[in-house]
């Protein structure tokens, strides 16, 4: 399943406006804008961005805004969110940080670096913030696609990360039409119960009918357990008809079992047969699954 990941925007010509003074106690809604500064930042792409600074006409103290994916801190929001991908994908805090060393400081073994600098510590407090903002699945805390009120076709996937020693399962829901990410969450395990629950929280959050997956019981659980349709996706189907293919073929080319010999079928047909629809499935050509389903109602392919 390919994903399309994305990561926090920067937009350095964007602000929101304050509407109410930050200062506790306060509560003023009146400001001014008193100075435009230079903000030097950490960042995949720009090196600084202009901080302005507003003053409250109630209370006479300032404060800074910053464009959108800037804080106060120097790192960016964008760089943040790398630093907690690449750990989500299963490098350790530290690796994270080499992968992302600003090259004109990193030694011989690291000069293929990013660039980016974002230390073990940032890494870290990235991930631990992260986590925090997502403690469950709610709504608004799912990331649909620009312009999408909703995701028909729901992909889910399995993987696994090794974290202070222990495997976590790491569920991904990505927009299957789309392959753009929709959340990366930390599950308790892998059994059929968790994935029907993530499945039905996630589905329900972007209004999913269908669920694409590969074919594990659990998920197949999951989908009938929430009313959905089921869809195995286009690369386990062709990795499972590679498998029986290699698996068939050596036993359709001697008629291990004398089946073929009793409909009436020569060896040679049955594994050209399987070839045929292996191609079918590989190559998915005009009519493919019309064709296919003629190989696979054959008594060659059927028979074993």
């Amino acid at each position: 399943m390919r994903l399309k990941l994305l990561l926090p925007p920067v937009r350095p010509d964007v602000y929101r406006e304050p509407v109410v003074c930050p200062y506790e106690g306060c509560g003023g809604k009146h400001f001014r804008l008193r100075q435009a500064s230079h903000k030097p930042l950490r960042d995949t792409l720009l090196t600084a961005v202009v901080a302005h600074r507003y003053e409250c006409l109630r209370c006479n103290r300032t404060f800074r805004v910053y464009p959108t994916g800037v804080s106060h801190a120097q790192s960016s929001a964008r760089l943040k969110g790398l630093g907690v991908l690449l750990y989500v994908l299963g490098l350790s805090y530290g690796a994270v940080a080499l992968a992302l060393v600003a090259s004109g400081k990193a030694t011989r073994l690291w000069r293929e670096a990013l660039g980016h600098p974002l230390c073990k510590t940032a890494v870290y407090n990235a991930v631990q913030a992260a986590g925090e903002k997502a403690p469950g699945l709610r709504r608004n805390a799912v990331s649909l696609p620009v312009g999408k009120d909703r995701v028909a076709a729901l992909g889910a996937d399995l993987t696994s990360v090794k974290c202070k020693g222990e495997w976590l399962s790491v569920g991904v829901s990505v927009d299957a039409q789309e392959g753009i990410v929709l959340t990366v969450d930390i599950l308790d395990n892998a059994e059929a119960q968790t994935l029907k629950c993530w499945v039905q929280e996630v589905a329900a959050a972007v209004g999913a009918e269908v669920l694409v997956s590969d074919d594990a019981d659990g998920f197949k659980r999951a989908a009938d357990d929430n009313g959905m349709d089921q869809q195995v996706c286009k690369s386990h189907v062709g990795r499972n008809t590679e498998e029986w293919v290699e698996k068939m073929k050596p036993e359709l080319a001697k008629d291990a079992d004398g089946s073929l010999g009793t409909i009436g079928v020569k060896p040679e047909q049955a594994v050209a047969d399987c070839e045929e629809l292996l191609r079918l499935v590989r190559q998915r050509p005009a009519g493919a699954q019309s064709e296919a389903l003629l190989v696979e109602d054959s008594p060659s392919v059927g028979s074993p």
